[in-house]
C-alpha cells in the first residue's frame, strides 16, 4: 500500500510503510491524521502545516541530537520505505504546495 499526493499538475507517491512518522508528527485536526491531514487543503495551507510538521520533526531529531535512534524508529522493518524517505516524499509535497499555493491537495491512501 502506498499515499498517492497530487496538486496542480504534480502527484507522488511513496510506501504507507513509514506512515507513523506522518501519524506522529502531522497532528490529526480530524481528518484522521497523518498525511491525510493535508486532504483538500490549498497549497499555502498545506505548506504551513507540513512546516509544523518539520519544526517537530526538527525538535524530536536533532534538537536531542539522537538524530540515529530518531531515524530508525520509523524506518520500515521490510526494508521499504524510511524516515529519510519519507522526509523527502513530504519536502516534495511541500515544494509542490510552494509551487500551487491556490490549489488544492489530494490525499489517497
Amino acid at each position: 500500500m502506498s499515499y498517492d499526493v497530487s496538486i496542480g499538475d504534480q502527484s507522488f507517491n511513496y510506501t504507507s510503510n513509514v506512515s507513523k512518522l506522518w501519524y506522529d508528527h502531522i497532528c490529526d485536526s480530524g481528518k484522521g491524521g497523518g498525511l491525510h491531514e493535508l486532504h483538500g487543503l490549498t497549497g499555502k495551507e498545506a505548506v504551513a502545516l507540513l512546516g509544523e510538521a518539520f519544526s517537530r520533526i526538527d525538535d524530536a531529531c536533532f534538537g536531542n541530537g539522537r538524530d540515529h535512534a530518531f531515524f530508525s524508529q520509523y524506518d520500515a522493518a521490510n526494508g521499504w520505505g524510511s524516515a529519510y524517505g519519507g522526509l523527502l516524499f513530504m519536502a516534495r509535497i511541500m515544494t509542490a504546495c510552494a509551487k500551487n499555493p491556490r490549489k488544492k491537495v489530494h490525499v489517497y491512501a
